[in-house]
């Protein structure tokens, strides 16, 4: 066979009618033409799959015969010229488990020209397909709206992190640099009271040995006795030792908060690893000598301790945590309150609580304080990170934040962490 006469054979297959129909039938729609009197000339293969079904709408349940193709309904079209109305479409066999789908259904009337009636044709569209893939549309937008935030969320505690990190090493760098300084004084000052001593007891022994000479020779001592009169030597022998002991405690006080400032920003790690075993107690000391100086004016600090055995953490995250509990609670007392720290330790966990007697947080408010960037302060003055940063700390510790609350009366946060923590951690 020539190859022009196998053109002229697809040519014949492939008229323009039969394009028509196979375009029809690829719809996924389904598609009906009718006589005028509603008997169908032609019909897609998905109108055949929709016959199948149970048509509804309204109180009306049948076929699609008995629904769409009823003398009333056609008359009604025939009238208008055209019409579109929602259908529910069933399974007439429930073991084939076929969906419930809305149908859009468009009726017209097929004129000849003369504005005669020469057919119908329905269109019926599933809509209830657009409505499940919109809402597939809508949950991955959800979907990609919670991903976004939590990004957002870990970039921003990253930040943070990154912050606290630099600010942990500067701080640690201050301390060192200004813990060889108080080393020499505190040093110095032990060594300056020794000397003090020696030199007090030489003039003592001076003294006496002065009052057994014979009197026509202690009349020499005036000068000397009138230089003590000036100085009031008697007051300094007594006062001195007093001024280089208070001296010496202030150097050992400052030290102490030096150690504490390098104590609380350390990186947490030691020659075992990033996780350690720390006495927590030790943590709220020294975080309490960090912030003392902003709650001294504000609030009583009531310390009730507890026994702890050391736990599995790091360290200085947890001073991070302890700092924020104790600068909220400092900021909800308006004038003057109370601050209480109380530990207890369990079988298996420690708890750490720390109670103001502050305005209180309202109820609708509870559920949103651990949020990041939600703060009940004025703007300006708090960034609504510090608990949703503790509240990740504590959680990445395996122990969890309990908070109660009544406005007017104060607020307690509980922080509950385990003594050790998982192999998996741990190692």
């Amino acid at each position: 066979m020539s190859v022009s006469n196998e053109i002229d054979k697809s040519k014949a297959l492939w008229s323009p009618e039969s394009l028509s129909l196979a375009a029809l039938d690829a719809l996924q729609d389904g598609v009906w033409v009718c006589e005028p009197d509603g008997a169908p000339l032609y019909r897609n293969s998905v109108a055949k799959a929709m016959e199948a079904r149970v048509w509804s709408r309204a109180r009306l349940v049948g076929s699609i015969e008995e629904v769409v193709f009823n003398d009333d309904n056609l008359n009604q079209l025939r009238e208008c010229g055209r019409q579109s109305s929602e259908y529910m479409l069933g399974s007439l066999d429930d073991a084939t488990g076929e969906a419930v789908a809305v149908v859009a259904l468009e009726m017209q009337v097929l004129s000849d020209g003369t504005g005669n009636c020469a057919g119908l044709s329905f269109h019926a569209r599933d809509v209830s397909r657009e409505w499940r893939r919109e809402q597939t549309l809508q949950d991955r937008n959800i979907e990609l709206v919670e991903a976004y935030s939590r990004l957002k969320q870990t970039q921003t505690q990253l930040l943070q992190a990154e912050k606290m990190a630099s600010i942990g090493q500067l701080a640690a760098g201050v301390a060192h640099e200004i813990n060889n300084p108080i080393g020499y004084v505190h040093s110095n000052l032990g060594t300056l009271t020794t000397y003090v001593r020696g030199v007090f007891s030489m003039i003592d022994t001076y003294e006496r040995l002065w009052l057994a000479l014979p009197a026509e020779l202690q009349s020499l001592s005036a000068p000397v006795e009138l230089i003590k009169q000036q100085i009031d030597y008697d007051f300094l022998v007594q006062d001195l030792p007093h001024l280089l002991g208070e001296s010496r405690e202030g150097i050992e006080r400052v030290k102490k908060i030096v150690l504490d400032l390098r104590d609380f920003s350390r990186d947490g790690r030691d020659d075992s690893g990033e996780w350690a075993l720390a006495d927590v107690r030790r943590c709220i000391e020294s975080t309490l000598n960090i912030v003392r100086s902003e709650l001294k004016y504000k609030a009583e600090i009531v310390l009730s301790f507890a026994e702890l055995p050391l736990i599995e953490c790091i360290p200085s995250q947890l001073n991070q945590v302890f700092l924020n509990l104790l600068i909220n609670a400092g900021h909800a007392i308006k004038e003057h309150g109370q601050i209480a720290i109380r530990t207890s330790a369990g079988s298996s966990e420690i708890c750490v609580s720390v109670a103001d007697d502050g305005v209180g947080i309202p109820k609708e408010n509870l559920a949103r304080i651990f949020d990041p960037f939600f703060t009940t302060k004025p703007v300006g003055s708090g960034t609504g990170l510090g608990l949703a940063l503790s509240y990740g700390i504590v959680n990445k510790h395996h122990g969890r934040i309990e908070v109660s609350s009544e406005p007017g009366l104060g607020t307690t946060f509980s922080v509950f962490l385990p003594l050790r923590q998982p192999a998996s951690i741990a190692a």
